[in-house]
C-alpha cells in the first residue's frame, strides 16, 4: 500500500522538477520531458507528472507550449501579465480544439443522417412520400 502511495504522489515529481530547476538542470525555455518518460524515469504514475506539470504552470514555474506541445521552464523575468496572457491563449487553443473535435463528429452525424434519408427515399420510389 505504501508503495502504490508513493507511486501516485505528485508532490515528489513536484519537489524534483524544483530541484532540477535550481540545480541549473533545466533552464528558462528548456523542454521538459513528455510526462510519460519522466513518470518512467521517476517511478511514478503519469497522472502524478501530469498533476505536478499543472500546479507548476499554475504557480508560473512551468509555462505549456503554444506553438509545440510540452511543458517549458518560464522565464522568471517574464512579466506576470505576459505569463497570464499565455496561459489565456493556450485555455482558448484548447477550448477550439475540444470545438474542432465536436463539428467533427457533428459533421459526420449529419452525413450520416443525409445518408439514411436518401436510402429511404430511394426505397420509397421518389420524394413525395412524408416520412
Amino acid at each position: 500500500m505504501e508503495q502504490m502511495r508513493r507511486t501516485l504522489r505528485s508532490d515528489d515529481v513536484e519537489a524534483r522538477i524544483r530541484e532540477d530547476i535550481d540545480a541549473g538542470t533545466y533552464r528558462p525555455g528548456d523542454r521538459l520531458p513528455d510526462p510519460e518518460e519522466l513518470a518512467t524515469e521517476l517511478r511514478k504514475l503519469t497522472k502524478a507528472v501530469d498533476s505536478a506539470y499543472r500546479r507548476l504552470v499554475e504557480e508560473g514555474v512551468l509555462m505549456e507550449g503554444l506553438l509545440e506541445p510540452g511543458f517549458f521552464v518560464a522565464d522568471p523575468a517574464t512579466d506576470p501579465t505576459v505569463r497570464t496572457l499565455l496561459q489565456a491563449v493556450r485555455g482558448h487553443q484548447l477550448r477550439l480544439q475540444r470545438l474542432e473535435q465536436r463539428l467533427g463528429e457533428l459533421t459526420e452525424r449529419v452525413v450520416s443522417v443525409e445518408r439514411g434519408l436518401r436510402a429511404v427515399r430511394r426505397e420509397s420510389g421518389g420524394y413525395d412520400q412524408q416520412f
